[in-house]
Formats: structure tokens, sequence, C-alpha cells
């Protein structure tokens, strides 16, 4: 996979994703020097290139390794954190961006469809300012996750927007949620696996948040009953 993002560059880095780096010295910026240090220093080769285009910068990173579900299940009783589940998320943007809010908070992990569903590309790894190099991510049918995710004693609540407001559940991690598409929302057969269905109540005009917006009240709120705020 090749970015171009340089905040996703330097997580990638970090996370030794890096093989390979290719910049425009000409147009090289005090920022893009560091990371060319920080190459060095990590022994990651580097290639001066005339690159075209707005990013003088970029990075062959090798594929992001989906991690298993048992993985993340494990994380999330050891850490006491929330999982995020997206059920057919097919907008990159959308999917960076939960990533990105799921990584800020430390939740155990991300859940995606094994299909009808968007993937790790760059554009992902852009929107989540490379994120997606930090959190575990796992492909799995959405209602065989939730019955797994519940075997191992873990609650799961789905959020949509005629479920019984949020201020009505115990949502002490770990414990997971359930996302859905912001058109179709979360589909039928994994609201049946659910222990409950929850929403966000608003007092606008508008009737919804957009996905990443959604997830972070929802881990803000789980975390916050368990103490994680003093």
């Amino acid at each position: 996979m090749i970015i171009s993002d340089i905040n996703s560059i330097i997580e990638a880095l970090k996370a030794d994703r890096v093989n390979k780096i290719y910049y425009n010295p000409e147009k090289a910026s005090a920022r893009i020097k560091e990371v060319i240090s920080l190459c060095k220093k990590r022994g990651v080769p580097v290639k001066k290139s005339v690159i075209k285009g707005e990013h003088p910068i970029k990075a062959e990173v090798s594929p992001v390794p989906y991690a298993s579900l048992d993985h993340i299940i494990e994380r999330a009783l050891l850490k006491s954190s929330p999982i995020v589940i997206l059920d057919g998320v097919k907008d990159p943007n959308n999917l960076g961006a939960v990533i990105r809010t799921a990584e800020f908070f430390s939740c155990a992990g991300v859940v995606i469809r094994k299909r009808r569903s968007a993937g790790i590309n760059e554009t992902v790894a852009k929107v989540s300012t490379g994120a997606v190099f930090h959190i575990p991510i796992a492909r799995e049918n959405p209602v065989n996750a939730v019955k797994k995710i519940k075997n191992a004693g873990i609650e799961v609540y789905s959020a949509e927007n005629f479920g019984e407001d949020i201020s009505q559940f115990d949502l002490t991690p770990p414990i997971a949620f359930v996302i859905g598409e912001e058109d179709k929302g979360v589909s039928k057969p994994v609201l049946k696996v659910c222990d409950g269905v929850l929403k966000i109540r608003g007092f606008g005009k508008v009737n919804s948040l957009n996905l990443s917006n959604a997830t972070s009240i929802l881990i803000y709120e789980s975390l916050r009953q368990g103490g994680k705020f003093g």
C-alpha cells in the first residue's frame, strides 16, 4: 500500500510498517526532513524522487494485518474497554473516522464485515490519521461477531433512532457497540442478536449524527460510566 499523508506516514513509522520512503528534496518541508531523519535512524530506505502532485513524500507500507476476533475480545476483557462493530459501512471516510475515534479512546478493537464493507486502504489510513496502524481490526460476519462476543460475557448494543435513551443503560466496559451504515442503519439479523438497542437523544431538527460522532458519544459514555475519567 502506498500512502502520502504525512500524519499517516509518521504513525506507520512508529508501528514499523514502512518499507521505503520516496520524497522530492526540492519540496521537502521541515516536517518532511524530520520524517527522513527518523527513517534513517530506523533503517528505513529513503529514495529521492521527482514526485508530482500536492504530496512531495510517499511511503510504501506493509498491508495492515487483520486481527482475530478472539484477540480483540481478549483485549476488551483485559483492558475493560469497548469494542466497535461496524455493520456494512462501505464509505472509507466513515471507516477511517471511526477507527480514529476508537483508537483515540484506546478501544479493544474494531470489527468490520468480511463482505460489503470498506477495507483498509490509503483513504482509510489518511482519514484515521494513521490510527489503522495502532488498533486491532478484525473482519467477521457481524451476526457471528455479536454472538461470539456475547458468549465471552460481553454485552452488545446497537445504536438506532428507535432505541431507548442511552441514559437508561449500564454501559460499563467491557462492552460492544454496533453501528450501521448512515443511510441503512444496523441490519435486522444483527439487531435480533444484540442485547438491546439504544439511541443518542438530540434536541435539534436534524435527527441523527454521523458515524464517528455517534461512536464518540457511545464510547465516551461507556468509559465515563466505567470511571475512566475519575
